[in-house]
């Protein structure tokens, strides 16, 4: 559904599920404006606030199934944002470790050659990565 949304409204996934909990956080407030208006209504008329009217109780699921609407959206959306920010810190450690084998390569004054080889058994190493030596 956020993927639909954000497509079409040419946004990310992310900022998509954001507006979904914002949606469904102010569906919830509203159910239970009148849950509250209604129960108002019922003291002022003599009626024991423990017992909420009948009108009130479709509205009072209603409010529990926005409320539980709006959770597992905000769910989604941090789950959304923790995936955001691990895929930044493998780039980042990606990244450092490039850097630290390019420089440990410079200092060592090889040929172009030697640096090809150096790269290709650190590549052959990083695709073999999980796999047991025999």
């Amino acid at each position: 559904m956020a993927q639909e949304l954000a497509t079409e409204h040419n946004i990310t996934p992310h900022e998509a599920l954001l507006g979904l909990v914002r949606t469904a956080s102010a569906r919830a407030a509203w159910t239970d404006l009148i849950v509250a208006n209604t129960m108002r209504e019922h003291v002022e008329n003599g009626g024991d606030p423990l017992k909420p009217p009948s009108g009130v109780l479709p509205w009072l699921a209603q409010s529990r199934l926005e409320r539980k609407i709006a959770a597992g959206t905000a769910k989604q959306a941090v789950d959304a944002g923790v995936m955001v920010a691990l895929e930044r810190r493998l780039d980042m450690e990606g990244e450092l470790v490039a850097s630290a084998l390019a420089a440990a390569l410079d200092s060592l004054d090889l040929d172009h050659e030697q640096r090809v080889k150096a790269l290709g058994a650190a590549q052959q190493h990083l695709l073999g990565a999980g796999e047991i030596a025999a």
